[in-house]
């Protein structure tokens, strides 16, 4: 029905309206209805519980997480005109609604005010005593919900999973049904959260009109899912890892400039060393001095 998330609602109900009152009279019908929960506590305090509902509706548009179960708001509870009668499993106190405790079981009649409640427990038949039961466990616990139209009376029973049904009810209120229930309602449940937060959990459920229940084969209910382990610490950052290919790179770089270098002086001391063995005429000035042959021949034989 709901998760972890804080302030929020979740219902779950039979898609078709169920005829609460006998056909041409006003008479309400008996009815029983069995089912398996599980409550799962989120960090800290568990909250906010959830109902059995039956209501003329499924619209619960406006309806208020935390306390109000997703069923009613500041406005409309308490109010007749809302038709609803529901069972609720209450893990948070709420001193303004008059709850005896934040483990408790009640009646509510159009709003989260109980008509009657108790401590959660169950009846045990050999110790003829009742037992406590944390709702909030994170167990499975079968309930038990039957009207009596005749003796006009609402019993609620609970029992640990394993446990066959208590002789006696924890709730047993008389109340006539007749001038509370219309002749069609939905039926279902209803669950909410508020700044404490539980998983809510419906396992199994059998419900009948004039007739017991199907008793619920514990052996082919779902099992809880496990709850999630708790968050690491986030690992610290790890280095900066270098690029393989940008690394290649950077030393191709390097050694393409560094032999350049060489190359450069290379060439400048081959340059130097040229320069340094190249035979070299200097002149050193003065007469030049020009053979015979060479003066008569440029002459003519001496003519000019």
């Amino acid at each position: 029905l709901t998760n972890t998330s804080m302030r929020q609602t979740g219902q779950a109900f039979h898609g078709f309206p169920i005829p609460f009152i006998k056909s041409n009279s006003s008479n309400s019908v008996s009815f029983s209805t069995s089912f398996v929960f599980a409550i799962t506590p989120g960090p800290g305090a568990p909250g906010h519980g959830f109902a059995f509902v039956i209501s003329p509706s499924m619209d619960f548009h406006g309806a208020l997480p935390s306390n109000y179960l997703g069923l009613f708001n500041t406005s409309n509870n308490g109010n007749s005109i809302n038709r609803i009668l529901a069972v609720e499993f209450d893990t948070v106190q709420a001193v303004e609604f008059n709850d005896i405790d934040d483990n408790h079981v009640g009646i509510d009649l159009n709003g989260v005010v109980s008509i009657e409640s108790a401590p959660a427990a169950y009846f045990d038949d050999k110790e003829a005593k009742n037992v406590s039961l944390r709702l909030a466990s994170g167990d499975p616990i079968r309930v038990w919900i039957e009207y009596n139209a005749t003796e006009m009376t609402l019993n609620v029973t609970l029992a640990p999973l394993e446990r066959p049904k208590p002789n006696l009810p924890l709730l047993s209120r008389k109340m006539n049904l007749s001038g509370i229930l219309s002749e069609e309602h939905f039926i279902g449940f209803s669950a909410a959260t508020g700044t404490v937060t539980s998983t809510h959990f419906v396992l199994g459920w059998s419900f009948s009109i004039e007739g017991r229940a199907e008793e619920i084969d514990i052996t082919k209910l779902p099992s809880l899912p496990e709850s999630p382990p708790p968050l690491s610490p986030s690992p610290s950052p790890n280095p900066p890892v270098p690029d393989k290919k940008n690394s290649n790179n950077t030393k191709l770089i390097i050694i393409v400039a560094a032999s350049a270098t060489v190359a450069v002086m290379i060439v400048i001391l081959l340059g130097f060393w040229v320069f340094r063995i190249k035979p070299r005429h200097i002149f050193t000035g003065g007469a030049r001095k020009f053979s015979y042959q060479t003066i008569s021949s440029a002459t003519s034989g001496f003519s000019r």
